[in-house]
């Protein structure tokens, strides 16, 4: 594969408290925007599919870049077990929002997220 033909892969822990629902979905806005692809991880329900699914993605991954909802690293863990090495790695929770188990979020919290990963993105 060319060099050229590589992307910026994302993914995102796959818990579903509000911080990480909030990481999905700026990470879909994020590539529906034309900024990498998004691979989606299935967690404890699915660990061998998503060894293969990242396994798949690798081959064309330039960087990977995972962004979790909080410190509990369930989503680095997955990464680090399928021998892959984040280049990026960002916690919603470091910009002061709670983790809840809820799944509820506001407007502007999920602005502050987006645009938290695009200042990530662009510390080259």
């Amino acid at each position: 594969m060319d060099n050229d033909d590589r992307v910026q892969c994302f993914t995102t822990c796959p818990g579903g408290s509000n911080v990480s629902l909030m990481a999905y979905k700026a990470v879909s806005v994020l590539t529906k925007d034309g900024n990498g692809k998004f691979i989606r991880l299935a967690g404890e329900k699915a660990p061998e599919k998503d060894k293969q699914r990242l396994a798949e993605a690798n081959e064309f991954a330039s960087e990977w870049i995972l962004i979790e909802g909080c410190d509990k690293g369930c989503g680095k863990k997955i990464l680090d077990d399928s021998g892959i090495s984040v280049q990026k790695h960002f916690l919603v929770t470091s910009l002061g929002i709670e983790r809840e188990n809820s799944i509820n979020y506001s407007p502007e919290e999920l602005e502050k997220v987006i645009t938290a990963i695009k200042d990530l993105l662009a510390d080259a």
